[in-house]
């Protein structure tokens, strides 16, 4: 399960350098696409979904995810929130973080005390 002391942890390290809210948003897509291999494996509305991309468009202050079901077409764009990751995965660790971020409760995530970033 989450801690939200380690979870704010993530957080002041990912936000270090940016100010104002388009900044956030691009370094939350900087971490997050360090840290999430795409196509990665999610699920959206309890489908398993492939993330194949993860970017901020213009003129948005939020992170989006292209996704695709079973390698079909070129996919959607959602919310990068509404997607869940598997559980003991980086990923979803630091996207429990962003959840958080967000004001959200965040999904189920294994705990990485030791995490930083960038990577050593």
């Amino acid at each position: 399960m989450t801690d939200d002391a380690e979870l704010d942890r993530v957080i002041e390290i990912v936000l270090t350098d940016a100010y104002g809210e388009d900044e956030e948003a691009v370094a939350w897509e900087t971490v997050l696409e360090d840290v999430i291999d795409v196509p990665a494996q999610a699920e959206l509305l309890g489908e398993t979904v492939a993330a194949i991309h993860i970017g901020v468009p213009s003129g948005r202050a939020e992170v989006t995810a292209r996704c695709r079901k079973s390698g079909v077409g070129n996919g959607g764009e959602v919310s990068l929130a509404d997607l869940t990751f598997p559980p003991q995965t980086e990923a979803a660790w630091i996207h429990a973080a962003y959840r958080r971020y967000l004001g959200l409760a965040p999904f189920p995530a294994g705990p990485r005390p030791s995490w930083t970033w960038p990577p050593e």
